[in-house]
This record gives structure tokens, sequence and C-alpha cells, in this order.
């Protein structure tokens, strides 16, 4: 019987498709800087004056920070003479999610510029500013 085989092979390539890449698809860290948006820094001043390079280095310390970040541990970033540090609080759960605060310090043409919000993971695991 064909039919046996053709299963095996089945069961044995399913916990494994979540390995495979097939091009064309964010990765996790793009997809969850994706997520954020602007940030927390999209929601300065500041941002205006920033280049494209800086924003993107400054929104990418964001969700490292609350991927990755120990809680009060600075994720340190610096691009087109900007610098920053994301500081994420403690992961804490609100309902179904996982939520955390954090402040990012922005450093650049003017004085240092402090920002704090929270993020919660969505049900697809990226995180979401909501306050």
């Amino acid at each position: 019987m064909k039919l046996f085989p053709t299963l095996i092979a089945v069961a044995t390539l399913v916990p494994l498709s979540g390995c495979l890449s097939f091009g064309g698809g964010m990765s996790s860290q793009s997809s969850g800087v994706v997520a954020l948006g602007g940030g927390l820094i999209g929601q300065t001043a500041l941002v205006a004056k920033m280049p494209s390079g800086a924003k993107a280095k400054a929104v990418d310390a964001e969700f490292q920070a609350l991927q990755f970040g120990q809680a009060g541990e600075a994720v340190r970033w610096q691009s087109d003479g900007y610098s920053g540090e994301v500081v994420p609080t403690q992961v804490y759960r609100v309902g179904s999610q996982d939520c955390r605060g954090y402040s990012h310090v922005v450093s650049g043409a003017s004085a240092p510029v402090k920002a704090s919000g929270t993020a919660c993971k969505t049900e697809n695991g990226l995180w979401k500013p909501v306050a």
C-alpha cells in the first residue's frame, strides 16, 4: 500500500515545517519592528529630524529590548550622529498577553529626549505599543 509511506513522510516533515523558509517572508525580528510601528521614538518630536537609518536603529533597539532584554539593562544603539538606549521592565501578564514597560532615551542634535511606554505581545507574538 503506497499510502503508508506517504503518511510516514508527512508525519516526519510536519514537526520540521517551522524550520523551513521559503523566502520572501520577514524574520521574526523584522516582523516585530513592523508591529512596533514608530515605537516610542515615533511619538517624539525628535523623530522628524532623524535620518531614516537612525529611526530604524532606534525602533530595532526597542524590539530587541522588549523581546530579549533583561529588566533594567539597557539596549544601546548609534547611527548617523544619534544614539540612544532602551531599558525594559520585567515582563508581566495582562489576561493572556505578556506586556512590559520600557523607556527610550535618545541623544542627537538637541538635548536628550526620554519617552516611556508599555507594549504587549499580540496573539501572533508581535509587540504592539499600548500606552
